[in-house]
């Protein structure tokens, strides 16, 4: 459904105001994208690619409330941790060298196997308002097999607080039914499943064969992203499932 710009136009002048600061001497937020990047202490520019490397690209923010600006370190740091538990508290910097370090490790145990390591992600600015940023986390990386890993996450907060900024904060109380129906619909469309076609008996695993909307969501300047990462909810060959509800089509749930 095409947005109705004027509508949209209002829906962030909400958003904006809903909390706006009244400090008008407050320094506005704004942030540049910078690039951290480790290789192995050989480095990588052989052809072989014998050799590990772990990039980030991230946006480094200003204007951001001490607090705010720790928790959100915090989160990204723990997003391009690839889930490993033991880097739980642990900086970008002591991620990557870990990973480094993984590699020369394995590559000791092994030396006669031959390829290398990479990690890379890339941390995109999607909304900044007075009350909402919202991240994407997009990774890539690669250890060796049949194939690589990749996904893609998000991180939502009050830029003010660093409090995480919720669908509850945006929409009004008992919003899950229709957000849930917009959701289906979504998926629907984008699998190009009929509408009275059973999920599992086309391979996509939802309790009691009914769709279910994940955790994993972000906000853009077209609506609320909902994103299912292979393995999720299907095998790996189906790949991930990117669903979009069009702020248009929750003007009633709005706050």
């Amino acid at each position: 459904m095409k947005l109705n710009l004027l509508y949209l136009a209002a829906f962030w002048l909400i958003v904006f105001a809903c909390v706006r600061p009244t400090d008008g001497n407050k320094t506005a937020i704004s942030y540049e994208m910078e690039n951290f990047r480790l290789e192995s202490v050989a480095g990588c520019t052989s052809d072989t690619m014998d050799c590990a490397y772990f990039e980030v690209n991230y946006p480094r923010f200003s204007g951001l409330d001490t607090a705010a600006m720790r928790r959100l370190s915090k989160q990204m740091d723990a997003f391009v941790s690839m889930g490993n538990p033991e880097a739980d508290g642990q900086s970008m910097r002591e991620i990557g060298e870990g990973f480094i370090n993984d590699y020369q490790d394995f590559r000791n145990e092994i030396p006669d196997i031959s390829g290398g390591w990479s990690y890379t992600a890339d941390i995109t600015v999607e909304v900044l308002t007075d009350t909402l940023l919202s991240l994407m986390v997009k990774e890539e990386y690669f250890t060796g097999g049949a194939h690589g890993g990749y996904g893609t996450y998000f991180i939502n907060i009050d830029p003010r607080t660093g409090a995480d900024f919720t669908l509850s904060n945006l929409l009004r109380q008992g919003y899950e039914p229709t957000l849930s129906s917009l959701g289906e619909k979504s998926f629907r469309t984008v699998r190009e499943l009929p509408d009275t076609a059973s999920f599992m008996e086309n391979y996509f695993e939802f309790p009691d064969d009914k769709f279910v909307l994940n955790r994993n969501y972000g906000f853009t300047k077209e609506g609320i992203v909902f994103y299912y990462n292979s393995y999720e909810i299907a095998p790996y060959a189906s790949g991930p499932t990117e669903v979009l509800i069009a702020y248009d089509d929750l003007r009633d749930w709005l706050k």
